[in-house]
């Protein structure tokens, strides 16, 4: 006797092989879409740079272009804060690239701007935070320019974002947070004089 498989079988049986085997394929699906949809929300997740920003730097000249976020002579000590906000639905994990130069403030229970007063990054900053959906902090940004700075008494370095990596519902990338401006350092000056020589340019 040769034995034929689902002949004689019963019609509900079948029925449940294809109910079962349609769920399967539906649970495969919403599988694949969800990782899909985890994976888009995870990557575009960002934090930017925007409201206060606190500078030591010099005065800029009201005839020059409004587009230097600061502007600091050769010899003077660059501290800059500005405020990076998490626009993102998901809290996102913050770690800089280069934590001498680019740091953080702990979050605070008070959400609000810079809140150095004395113009110096606070003693409990690092390299790292961790910013919830709408929440900001400040980072502070202390000598960009001293890994790379030139005899040369011409040499402007200028930086307007900052390397970071960000981590979000367990995914990690690199990310530039896009400054709300320039930081000018240099002109072989210190703060007063280059001042001075911009002003004098700008009445020329």
């Amino acid at each position: 006797m040769v034995e034929t498989s689902g002949v004689g079988e019963e019609p509900g049986r079948r029925r449940s092989r294809r109910t079962a085997w349609i769920v399967g394929a539906a649970v495969v699906v919403a599988l694949v879409a969800g990782i899909g949809v985890w994976q888009h929300a995870a990557r575009s997740a960002r934090i930017v740079a925007e409201g206060v920003t606190l500078s030591g730097g010099m005065p800029f000249p009201d005839c020059l272009p409004r587009m230097a976020l600061a502007v600091y002579g050769t010899t003077d000590d660059v501290v800059v804060g500005q405020t990076v906000r998490n626009p993102s639905r998901w809290p996102v994990t913050v770690t800089s690239s280069d934590p001498e130069v680019y740091r953080f403030e702990a979050l605070s229970d008070e959400p609000g701007g810079v809140s150095s007063g004395d113009g110096a990054p606070p003693a409990d900053t690092s390299g790292q935070v961790v910013l919830p959906p709408g929440r900001e902090v400040t980072m502070w940004v202390v000598d960009p320019q001293r890994h790379s700075i030139q005899d040369s008494s011409t040499v402007w370095y200028e930086f307007s974002e900052v390397p970071v990596t960000l981590r979000t519902l367990g995914v990690e990338r690199e990310f530039s947070v896009q400054l709300p401006g320039t930081l000018y350092i240099g002109g072989g000056k210190g703060g007063d004089q280059l001042g001075a020589a911009l002003q004098e340019a700008c009445d020329a």
